[in-house]
């Protein structure tokens, strides 16, 4: 069992670095391990059998792997994979495709589980991480005095020690150009280390990535054993809502840290702030006094989207003594509306207006947009409040915000539709009004069903002919039997709500 462990490991940790040459993992070497270990090179008959397709596809690998037990099945379907790519494949180096690199490292991980535990799953307190991230990918040389790795180790009580090295004369040649050894508050160390081993303590997706540098690190726990990963520096790895990589740079502050990501994560929009202002002089039919010929209205706006607090808050301040103001929290929403927001581009451009345009008399419109970010300092724009004063893309901020107020509305306490609503009788008739698509005029139908809603969306019979049709109901009454406003027998029914299909169906039509 050791032996077989052993071989599994070490060939999952050559299958998922970054840096290794295909020919390592396509030559020779992996054949004598298996047939050191008694494995079968049968084209994966055996393990087809039993799992179909999971024999070549990481997908359906990744379904059925917990079911795969046999160690010498697992090992042998392991061997006769490499063998195609040793053999058959029109290059080796598709080996390092990330749909067979992952083949590989997912057989290999439950390959070692078998025969021992996990070795890619973190176990126990951690004591100190270590941490070299490599930026170098394809692309233009780097200058000498670039820097392309950085080194960090964080021990739980505090101490730490960074060294970054610049490309120098080139690859295996980098030149140690800066190194900081230092302490933060043993607190800072073990929150740090806590939220690294919280989120390897579990499995995880590995992201490859041929285009970009990347990661290694090594996890010691407080009884000295080390557990190693590797991955793309690409990784967004989030403990609690929290970042690693930010996590670890806002801790070491020095916010240029390559980590796991490599700093190649777009920024994000944390809070935006919008103020407006209008001063509009009003001339009343009847003089005030005579040396008062106007009345000044300052009015004021402020709409705040922040993150922090997942809220939306709008505020109008018409004038002394009356302030009108709507808070909206949302978890999970306000995050979303951020996000979908591209920091890197957001209110970056205002035409501005012409210096021959004709002012409002006695008005004036103000704006100052503030903008704070996760990584860029905050940004203020200020200008008239007009559509060439505003940024380009202004309007199209509004409009998403004002969809996303909209959509929660005013509540049901004022709303007529509630508050007027008859409960019904048992003896009722349901009378639906109903209007076609793109008509005004509504039509009555009648149901049994009291689940039916104003707007809900329902197949009716239509036409001479009663074809169906897909209708919007506009409003719902009950009637007596004595009251009803067509008679029963000659009123069509809805023939139910309806559902996506009948949409997708009528867009066939």
């Amino acid at each position: 069992m050791k032996r077989v462990y052993d071989f599994a490991v070490k060939w999952c940790d050559k299958f998922r670095d970054q840096k290794i040459n295909y020919i390592e993992l396509v030559d020779h070497y992996m054949a004598d391990d298996c047939d050191a270990l008694g494995f079968k090179m049968d084209c994966g008959n055996a393990f087809e059998q039993l799992y179909g397709k999971a024999v070549h596809d990481y997908e359906e690998l990744d379904k059925v792997i917990d079911d795969v037990t046999d160690i010498s099945l697992l090992g042998s379907a392991i061997y006769s994979r490499w063998r195609y790519f040793n053999h058959w494949a029109y290059t080796g180096e598709e080996i390092l495709a990330f749909k067979n690199r992952s083949w590989f490292i997912l057989a290999l991980s439950k390959l070692s589980m078998l025969t021992g535990e996990n070795p890619f799953i973190f176990k126990g307190m951690p004591q100190k991480i270590r941490i070299v991230s490599n930026g170098m990918g394809y692309g233009p040389c780097p200058e000498p005095n670039d820097i392309v790795e950085q080194h960090i180790t964080i021990n739980s009580d505090g101490r730490v020690w960074f060294s970054a090295y610049s490309f120098g004369d080139g690859f295996g040649k980098y030149e140690k150009s800066q190194t900081k050894n230092y302490k933060i508050e043993k607190a800072v160390a073990e929150n740090v280390l806590n939220k690294v081993a919280a989120y390897f303590s579990n499995e995880y997706d590995e992201i490859f990535a041929t285009d970009i540098g990347n990661w290694e690190m090594e996890i010691t726990n407080t009884e000295s054993k080390a557990y190693k990963f590797r991955g793309s520096l690409c990784a967004n790895f989030e403990v609690d809502g929290v970042d690693l990589s930010d996590l670890i740079r806002d801790s070491l502050q020095i916010d240029d840290l390559y980590v796991f990501d490599g700093r190649f994560k777009p920024d994000k929009v944390n809070r935006i702030t919008v103020d407006y202002h209008r001063v509009t002089k009003i001339k009343p039919k009847h003089p005030i006094s005579e040396e008062t010929e106007y009345v000044t209205w300052n009015y004021t706006e402020q709409l705040i989207v922040d993150r922090e607090t997942e809220t939306i808050e709008h505020t109008q301040n018409i004038g002394t003594g009356c302030i009108v103001s709507r808070k909206y929290k949302v978890e999970g929403g306000v995050e979303g509306l951020l996000d979908d927001l591209d920091a890197d581009y957001l209110f970056d451009n205002v035409e501005g207006n012409s210096p021959d345009i004709i002012a409002t008399p006695n008005e004036i419109k103000e704006y100052t947009i503030t903008i704070d970010f996760n990584k860029n300092p905050q940004r203020v724009i200020q200008g008239t409040f007009d559509k060439n004063g505003l940024p380009d893309d202004f309007a199209d901020f509004a409009e998403t915000v004002f969809s996303f107020m909209r959509f929660y509305g005013f509540g049901e306490i004022l709303d007529p539709s509630i508050y007027e609503k008859v409960k019904r009788r048992k003896n009722d008739y349901i009378f639906c009004s109903v209007t076609f698509d793109e008509g005004y005029k509504s039509y009555y139908y009648i149901t049994d069903d009291d689940s039916i809603e104003v707007g809900d969306s329902v197949l009716v019979p239509a036409g001479k002919d009663n074809h169906t049709a897909i209708v919007e109901i506009v409003n719902i009454e009950y009637f007596s039997e004595e009251e009803v406003p067509l008679p029963v027998g000659k009123t069509k029914r809805i023939i139910r709500k309806c559902t996506e299909d009948d949409f997708d169906q009528q867009k066939e039509v």
